[in-house]
């Protein structure tokens, strides 16, 4: 416990922290702006966060073949289990325009809980709220770029710019929400059984290797409708060096189509090498289409040291994962 652990669907990522909160979310591609940001400013930043009273967390972990994040929380009459996941089809992660879907489960393994579920969106690092409408039978949030809807088995009341909802569940009772955006044909989805199927591709896909966890954490952090590999699934924040760990950093892709192949999938090691053949020659970090990446600039709504955009030079983020994978 204690680090926030990653969601991805190879185009969107998140990060859930050790108190069951979704506190940084970013749609529907990694280097835009977020729609979540509470792990850099809490007040600010936003989430989606369980409420169970007096409770403390008893696990936090990927569920084993997989990056489904769950999470378990024992409080006075009973104990929670949160399960999350940014959805993978079957066939594995889609192209850019196709539907996104982070999913949220709460299931009470044992005794009864009183709990609450809230949704605070603020787009771009803080800057915007959403615009909470009714329309029939669906719940839009309208933001600067992106519309997300929000479905849920917990009929939420607007709290201001915020959604909530409470209840008390029993024994081996669950309720689901969900959030979901760039879906043009508006048909609802079969919330209960994605977050199987998801977890159903993360282990066929990581069959290969006896299920990894460095196979899985690489897989989850490229960028899959170009194959570029990001250096972390945040901005910069706090003391050190600043740069933006979401653009391709070019030391970097080499390295992990490398990985992948002593791992057994050379079809990723060629797409990500596929990509860099594209990208050319260039600076040392990209965007995740292989162009030069945008300049750096610093958000200042957010209460923390927030930097986007490429540093000059080859200076690093304060977030390595993807370093730390390929050692």
């Amino acid at each position: 416990m204690g680090e926030p652990l990653l969601i991805s669907d190879g185009r969107a990522m998140g990060l859930v922290d050790e108190n069951a909160r979704l506190c940084w979310l970013v749609a529907p591609r990694i280097d835009q702006p977020t729609i979540i940001s509470g792990l850099v400013d809490e007040q600010r930043g936003g989430g989606v966060e369980l409420v169970f009273p007096d409770s403390t967390t008893v696990a936090h972990r990927h569920r084993e073949g997989t990056m489904v994040v769950e999470t378990d929380l024992e409080g006075p009459s009973g104990t929670v289990r949160v399960i999350d996941a940014l959805v993978v089809p079957a066939r594995g992660p889609v192209q850019a325009a196709w539907p996104g879907l982070f999913i949220r489960q709460v299931l009470v393994t044992e005794g009864e809980a009183e709990i609450g579920l809230v949704t605070r969106l603020r787009y771009a690092y803080g800057r915007n709220a959403p615009r909470w409408r009714t329309e029939g039978r669906k719940i839009i949030g309208y933001g600067p770029g992106l519309t997300i809807e929000l479905q849920s088995e917990l009929p939420p009341r607007a709290y201001g710019a915020d959604l909530g909802a409470t209840t008390v569940l029993k024994e081996n009772e669950r309720r689901l929400m969900a959030l979901r955006w760039q879906d043009p044909t508006n048909k609802g989805t079969d919330l209960r059984r994605t977050v199987e199927e998801t977890a159903a591709f993360w282990r066929a896909w990581g069959s290969t290797c006896d299920h990894d966890p460095r196979a899985l954490m690489l897989k989850a952090m490229m960028y899959h409708p170009t194959g570029a590999m990001v250096r972390a699934a945040t901005t910069s924040h706090g003391p050190g060096p600043a740069a933006d760990g979401r653009l391709a950093w070019m030391e970097d892709q080499q390295r992990a189509a490398d990985a992948f192949r002593a791992l057994g999938y050379p079809g990723e090691a060629d797409y990500i090498e596929q990509w860099i053949a594209r990208a050319g020659d260039g600076g040392p970090v990209r965007e995740l289409s292989g162009g030069e990446a945008p300049p750096e600039a610093k958000v200042d709504e957010i209460d923390a040291n927030i930097m986007v955009g490429a540093p000059p030079g080859d200076a690093r983020g304060n977030i390595p994962y993807l370093p730390d994978l390929l050692g």
